[in-house]
């Protein structure tokens, strides 16, 4: 004997917990039950509710996306807390991408990129492209062409830890690594480092931080 509705009973049957909403027309279903899945499927964009992994939660005053199901374009959002990421370079890589390229290159020519990059932290005062070329002329040439000379400058330029500005305009002096000593000044509100005002503070990279300056700073005996 066929009893009527059997095989809607059947296929309500095969739907296992947790799948209602994700049941789809069948051929022959009743009309009700496919108007619940419609319904299920288009209720968010009916009632303008966020989809599980739109919402997100505000955790110590910083916004998280609550982990959900992945959907279009959710590889490309990023919380707050991943802000510094970009920050996590080296100086001689900062520096180069900040512009500073002439002390990036002879930073380079010298050999103390390894030492640059796995030591610190680190306190670099940076000349501008512009001071380099401001130099006497031929002397940017002759410094290539004489690694101890260049050397002795460009770790004139660098000093063991970090100080940011704020430290800096208390201070006196520093040492350098190339073990001369750096007069340190504040005049009205500008840093001056030896006879180089700082015109672009606390550059800061994964170990150490750089201070842009207006002028080559020469030790004495070069």
């Amino acid at each position: 004997m066929f009893i009527s509705g059997c095989v809607e009973n059947a296929q309500d049957n095969k739907t296992g917990p947790g799948d209602e909403e994700k049941m789809t027309p069948v051929e022959g279903a009743t009309p009700n039950v496919t108007e619940n899945v419609t319904e299920s499927v288009g209720r968010d964009a009916r009632d303008g509710s966020m989809s599980e992994q739109e919402k997100t939660s505000l955790i110590g005053g910083k916004e998280v996306i609550i982990p959900g199901e992945d959907g279009p374009g959710q590889g490309n959002r990023t919380s707050s807390g991943n802000q510094t990421s970009d920050n996590n370079q080296t100086i001689a890589q900062i520096a180069e991408g900040a512009g500073y390229t002439t002390f990036a290159s002879l930073i380079r020519d010298s050999g103390l990129e390894d030492t640059l990059n796995n030591g610190g932290p680190y306190t670099i005062f940076t000349p501008t492209d512009i001071a380099f070329e401001n130099l006497p002329e031929g002397m940017l040439d002759d410094l290539r062409n004489d690694k101890g000379k260049l050397n002795r400058i460009l770790t004139y330029h660098v000093v063991n830890g970090e100080y940011r500005a704020s430290i800096l305009k208390n201070m006196n002096s520093l040492t350098s690594l190339e073990t001369g000593k750096l007069a340190v000044t504040t005049i009205k509100g500008q840093i001056m480092i030896g006879n180089a005002t700082i015109i672009e503070p606390d550059i800061i990279a994964d170990n150490g931080i750089i201070h842009g300056i207006d002028k080559v700073m020469i030790p004495s005996g070069v």
